[in-house]
């Protein structure tokens, strides 16, 4: 824990944090959680990935509004960075955190406009 609670620090300090080696328990995940998940944990510091996109990417192309819905509940919501994720026109939405929070988690990672 005290290595994940660094790497945090290291983010909101505007670093590059490196996330990829912590476990999730997603035991309760379907197939397509599942793959969405794999699929955003991904997607690089500073790039971002349109809903579509993302359904695609996971195997999953008409699903646009289902990773939408997974992004919106995400409970682990650095480590699968659904801030990350925005609409193919604008920023789209961000589950209970609110789209200030998104913009200011995108802002770290060098999204000034979004």
């Amino acid at each position: 824990m005290p290595d994940l609670l660094q790497e945090i620090h290291r983010f909101f300090a505007g670093e590059r944090p490196d996330f990829a080696d912590v476990a999730l328990d997603l035991e309760e995940c379907t197939p397509f959680q599942l793959a969405v998940t794999e699929v955003l944990r991904a997607v690089p510091w500073g790039e971002v990935v349109a809903y579509g996109e993302l359904a695609v990417l996971a195997g999953y192309p008409r699903a646009g509004r289902a990773v939408g819905t997974y992004c919106a509940q995400n409970r682990y919501f650095l480590l699968v960075p659904c801030h990350r994720v925005v609409a193919a026109e604008g920023i789209g939405s961000y589950g209970s955190l609110g789209l200030s929070y998104k913009r200011r988690l995108l802002r770290l990672e060098g999204h000034a406009t979004l």
